[in-house]
């Protein structure tokens, strides 16, 4: 029995069980690897080798799956160095194109392209289509997060805390705005920066909200990338790091929602940027918009449902453990994977759960989710599409005879 068979079996599974008020609502459709390579014996005691395609039994894949409905095809990265476009129908590879450095974080996809970083301080741009590299640009440390793309640029968070707008047509770099990394040791990484267009008495103020490890929030003047305002949001505290991604919510007028490790979840009116409310929720490390009027946010094994108005907490999930994935609301369901847990499926407005999924290896890669289709990757290293329009029945037996959708 091959791996994608052993995935499937086991996910049909993980799918069935989950807690007695959890339904299915979700069916597996197909498995495939995301990186050729498997855990090797001797890795156990020696450093994983990518000359013999043999990966360390510790490894954590968080490079998540990007769908291209018009292609109808799945791209991802992995940690040997290569992206993979994947037939959404069945998962079978279409092209493999090798990157100068392994592929942390999820691909975006604009048009025909598809964007990634890479962690040896590199950004390309590949064809969709093709597999063809169009361009490959150079920044100054490595990029773990996905990219955000706006008005044909491209901006990038380094691991330096430095923010760059690149050419999406050139990879040529139009501006960068660095900002000093704390001393000492930050908690998580770099979340993505927020495009966002303000009104103002003078005019449109284009912006780009950008969290970094030191506690601030520095609010960019998209157009050059000059500093129109920071905002020391932790009040200089060692630890209050701004690892989600800020994100904006109509609630109220509008708001900028952030959150900082230790003072927890800050909205900030984005016409004066001073705070109007704050949740005292430390370790939050994920937002998202819920719509009219709800959030989510996410930390170390919590999820929590929030009125996006005032702050108020409406109801919290708690898993075992683990860190989580990027948080995707559609269809009044939340869905958030654990790097040590499962992939949970759970209501919107009451938190309860619907199903949990998974092969029990855990997902550290960010979700894609497009109509009924559900794409994520384990972090072991296999691609799994679910779909909530689809029967459950499994067809797959051998590399010539793969998942199918009829």
């Amino acid at each position: 029995m091959n791996a994608a068979v052993v995935a499937v079996v086991v996910h049909a599974i993980a799918l069935a069980g989950a807690t007695p008020e959890a339904r299915q609502v979700y069916g597996i459709t197909w498995a495939s690897p995301a990186v050729e390579v498997a855990p090797c014996a001797l890795s156990i005691v020696l450093p994983a080798s990518e000359a013999e395609r043999c990966a360390s039994w510790t490894r954590r894949e968080s490079s998540g799956p990007a769908f291209h409905p018009g292609l109808g095809v799945v791209v991802v990265g992995g940690s040997d160095k290569r992206l993979r476009c994947k037939d959404a129908r069945d998962g079978h590879t279409l092209w493999e194109h090798k990157t100068p450095g392994a592929v942390l974080a999820q691909p975006v996809i604009v048009d025909d392209g598809a964007y990634v970083g890479t962690d040896d301080a590199r950004v390309l741009r590949v064809d969709v289509a093709s597999g063809t590299e169009r361009w490959v640009a150079a920044v100054d440390a490595e990029v773990t997060e996905p990219v955000v793309i706006h008005d044909d640029v491209v901006y990038v968070v380094t691991g330096n805390d430095s923010t760059y707008a690149l050419s999406r047509l050139t990879g040529e770099a139009l501006w960068v705005s660095k900002h000093a990394l704390p001393r000492g040791i930050t908690l998580r990484g770099q979340g993505r920066p927020l495009v966002l267009d303000v009104d103002e008495p003078d005019g449109l103020s284009r912006r780009l909200y950008v969290g970094h490890a030191s506690g601030r929030l520095s609010v960019l003047d998209r157009r050059d990338g000059a500093v129109i305002q920071e905002l020391d949001l932790s009040r200089g505290d060692t630890f209050g790091d701004l690892d989600a991604d800020p994100i904006y919510h109509p609630a109220a007028g509008g708001r900028v929602i952030v959150a900082s490790q230790t003072r927890g979840i800050i909205a900030i009116d984005p016409k004066t940027n001073l705070e109007q409310w704050t949740t005292r929720e430390a370790g939050i490390m994920r937002l998202a918009n819920g719509g009219a009027p709800m959030m989510v946010a996410a930390g170390a094994g919590k999820v929590l449902g929030l009125d996006a108005v005032t702050g108020a907490i409406r109801w919290r999930f708690t898993f075992e453990k683990g860190a989580p994935t990027r948080i995707v609301v559609r269809g009044g369901r939340v869905h958030v994977g654990s790097d040590r847990g499962a992939l949970y499926i759970l209501d919107l407005f009451s938190g309860r759960p619907l199903q949990y999924a998974g092969s029990g290896n855990g997902v550290a890669a960010d979700l894609d989710l497009w109509h009924d289709m559900l794409f994520y990757t384990s972090t072991s290293g296999t691609v799994t599409a679910l779909s909530s329009a689809w029967p459950g029945r499994i067809f797959q037996s051998g590399k010539n005879d793969r998942a199918r959708w009829p």
